[in-house]
């Protein structure tokens, strides 16, 4: 189990982000607790209504819980992973929301919980662990979550019986591929796969110990070195895009200057869009359209084939709970026949309220088989999809390969192409063909310079 959380506010936008259907195959909020509202947006802002009270900002701890990718977890499983998870965070008693995403035939989960509780007692200070004269609204300090995630994600891997990554067993190991949210997201927006763009930046640092051999490199792949607004580096791709080298190299600044120098020697955000603005011919240009629209093509039988996929699963999975729900009914009504008249039935209601007797012991028993035979066919299906999901994911995969490939080719191009296109180098072939010219021009005026000579002796 991967674990990675957050802190943060907005509980509007993040409802929102966690129902989009668009993005994921499956979206299902699976658990309110903690809250009158019953619906996940509703229950966000409840929490966020909570804080206004309070000096905190981000009144929400967001957990993504990732389990590997050959994993098929069931909802209990993911159950004793959220105890464990808010048991180890000190969260155990605050109000909490479950949103599973199914995407590209692999499932992951997203546990939000609200930080603000009401304090009773003291906690720091002289009077710490004495009552408060009257309780006090306050936010969860989260003090050193990573480091605590990152331990419990330990002891989850080692619980369920999964092989621990490299980069749980030792944080130097970790892939140097591996990209966050701001990564894929301008990605995204340039067609690009994120761990494409990180790999070429990532081997042109690597192999350069200046600034200048270091924009020289990636001159190679249609990209320029730059300072951002923030004193930092930053690539500008040939689209225009600043990305911000630190994140895609995953190096602190300060290390990135010790070898770059100072940013404020490199070109400017615009100077670089100008330079490659310049650069960029109409060849290249529609070059590098066709491919994308070939790309778009390719793209749309598998787009389709998504769908198709999605919609008949979800279908499945509606008829699957509606079942449920008919059969629920049925046996509710059996258990409730089952209750007999008269003064035995009295006795009976008397048993079921308290909750002792023969007939409740029963009556638990058949609900928690009926809740576990349920649950069982749930994963049953939910396993069918996932497989199915794969299966398709595999061909998707393939193509994305070959795309990869192609737009690494046009890229090495396009890069030749601006290099040959630089201003030196243009400066220096001009010259030479000046010299040329000038070398031609003075041969035939040196051989034409005796001829005038005799006819103006002639004359004389």
């Amino acid at each position: 189990m991967i674990l990675k959380g957050s802190q943060r506010g907005y509980g509007g936008n993040l409802a929102a982000h966690l129902t989009n259907a668009r993005d994921n195959d499956h979206v299902e909020v699976a658990n309110i607790r903690g809250t009158a509202a019953e619906d996940l947006r509703g229950a966000l802002l409840e929490i966020e209504a909570s804080a206004l009270g309070t000096k905190c900002k981000q009144p929400f701890f967001h957990v993504i819980v990732n389990p590997p990718e050959t994993a098929n977890l069931t909802r209990a499983q993911f159950a004793a992973a959220f105890d464990k998870i808010e048991a180890d965070m000190g969260l155990a008693d605050h109000p909490r929301a479950v949103v599973f995403h199914e995407k590209n035939g692999r499932e992951h989960a997203h546990v939000v919980y609200g930080r603000i509780y009401d304090s009773h007692t003291f906690e720091l200070g002289k009077k710490a662990g004495q009552d408060r004269p009257a309780p006090i609204a306050k936010a969860k300090n989260m003090d050193h979550f990573k480091t605590r995630l990152r331990e419990t994600s330990i002891e989850l891997h080692q619980q369920l019986g999964f092989e621990l990554p490299a980069g749980l067993k030792n944080s130097q190991d970790r892939d140097p591929l591996n990209f966050g949210i701001t990564e894929w997201q301008q990605a995204k927006r340039l067609g690009e796969d994120p761990r494409d763009l990180k790999r070429l930046i990532g081997e042109a640092y690597e192999f350069s110990d200046n600034a200048q051999a270091f924009n020289a490199a990636l001159e190679g792949h249609a990209m320029q070195l730059a300072r951002g607004d923030r004193r930092g580096f930053v690539v500008i791709h040939h689209s225009g895009e600043a990305l911000p080298l630190s994140r895609f190299l995953g190096v602190k600044q300060k290390d990135i200057r010790s070898r770059l120098g100072q940013p404020a020697h490199a070109q400017t955000v615009d100077q670089a869009r100008s330079t490659l603005a310049d650069k960029m011919t109409a060849a290249a240009e529609k070059r590098m359209g066709d491919l994308k629209r070939q790309q778009d093509k390719d793209r749309v039988p598998m787009v389709d084939a998504v769908k198709r996929l999605k919609t008949e699963q979800q279908q499945a999975r509606q008829s699957l709970r509606t079942h449920h729900d008919t059969r629920a009914a049925q046996e509710a009504k059996a258990r409730a026949d089952r209750i007999r008249s008269g003064l035995l039935g009295i006795w009976d209601r008397t048993q079921l309220k308290l909750g002792v007797g023969r007939l409740p012991r029963e009556f638990a028993a058949e609900i928690e088989s009926a809740t576990k035979r349920d649950a069982g066919e749930f994963h049953t299906l939910k396993t069918e999809h996932v497989t199915d999901r794969q299966q398709l994911q595999k061909s998707i995969r393939l193509m994305q390969e070959k795309h990869r490939r192609e737009r690494e080719k046009a890229r090495a191009t396009l890069g030749y192409w601006l290099t040959l296109d630089r201003s030196s180098l243009r400066a220096e072939l001009e010259s030479h063909q000046s010299e040329l010219q000038g070398k031609q021009s003075s041969g035939r005026t040196r051989r034409q310079r005796p001829t005038r000579k005799r006819d103006k002796g002639l004359d004389l």
